[in-house]
């Protein structure tokens, strides 16, 4: 299993973040890897909450459909694929307020089966430079 977590602070409002944060539309805007991102149905977004991604993995497209784990408006916003027999992962964003905007966490966690263990030691510093992109797309995108 591959774990890493990073952090960033972000010059916005908790509550701007976490709206877009939370908003699964939006993943593509800072997930470099996620081509695209969709709720399943048109109920409003809380624990349980099914939505789609289309993710680059190695190079594939693959669509993945994925389950909102955690809800907690203005502090915590996470899910997990559930679709996936070759790779499952999971991700959280913590956010604190920090003076006038928001430290984010991110938290993922990656596991690999199959064939796809064999990239394990590859994979894993794939994630660390990952995670800090997204991080960094991220405040990028939110303090515009």
């Amino acid at each position: 299993m591959i774990k890493h977590s990073d952090s960033i602070e972000i010059e916005a409002p908790v509550s701007d973040v976490f709206a877009f944060v939370s908003n699964v539309e939006n993943l593509p805007k800072f997930q470099s890897d996620v081509v695209k991102s969709a709720p399943l149905s048109n109920e409003p977004m809380r624990t349980g909450t099914r939505f789609e991604e289309v993710v680059n993995i190695l190079g594939r497209k693959v669509a993945t459909v994925c389950e909102v784990t955690d809800y907690q408006p203005t502090r915590r916003f996470g899910f997990r694929s559930i679709s996936s027999r070759n790779i499952n992962y999971a991700g959280t964003m913590d956010l604190q307020p920090n003076g006038r905007g928001t430290r984010v966490t991110l938290n993922v966690e990656i596991t690999l089966n199959g064939w796809l263990r064999l990239v394990e030691p590859v994979f894993k510093m794939e994630v660390k430079e990952g995670v800090k992109k997204e991080l960094a797309a991220l405040k990028n995108v939110v303090e515009q």
